[in-house]
């Protein structure tokens, strides 16, 4: 089987208002052109689909701690001060889980993996990284 790329990731979100901020405001991720709950991402490549379950619960297990996106960017600095600049608790972790708050844009990012992570509204786990940082 030859597979040619991601087409999408679909997330779940309990407040699609909320998701739109994040997703589209915080992030600057574009809407598709012809479903109102997709971004396009990486210039037409893929796309990141939201769906709105408002009863959805979170489950604070071990799998769901670790559970996430990744998104590659060509700058971290870039997006820990997006990330800060809209009181956002963005973190590093490890392999173990542990973790570690970043609060300033100038903090080392060298700390486990060497990525950023953050929660959406949702609580959904997501993470970027930059080539050339970290283990990547």
């Amino acid at each position: 089987m030859e597979i040619e790329g991601i087409n999408h990731v679909c997330l779940v979100v309990r407040d699609r208002t909320r998701a739109e901020w994040f997703y589209g405001e915080v992030l600057g991720f574009a809407k598709h052109e012809k479903v109102n709950s997709w971004y396009t991402l990486c210039p037409s490549k893929s796309t990141l689909h939201i769906i709105e379950v408002t009863e959805a619960g979170v489950d604070k297990s071990w799998y769901h701690q670790v559970q996430h996106v990744a998104f590659q960017v060509p700058n971290l600095r870039k997006i820990l001060a997006t990330l800060l600049g809209a009181n956002l608790k963005p973190f590093q972790m490890d392999f173990e889980g542990n973790t570690k708050p970043l609060n300033s844009p100038d903090d080392d990012l060298s700390f486990g993996i060497g990525t950023i992570f953050v929660e959406d509204p949702s609580e959904n786990l997501v993470e970027f990284l930059q080539l050339g940082h970290g283990m990547f």
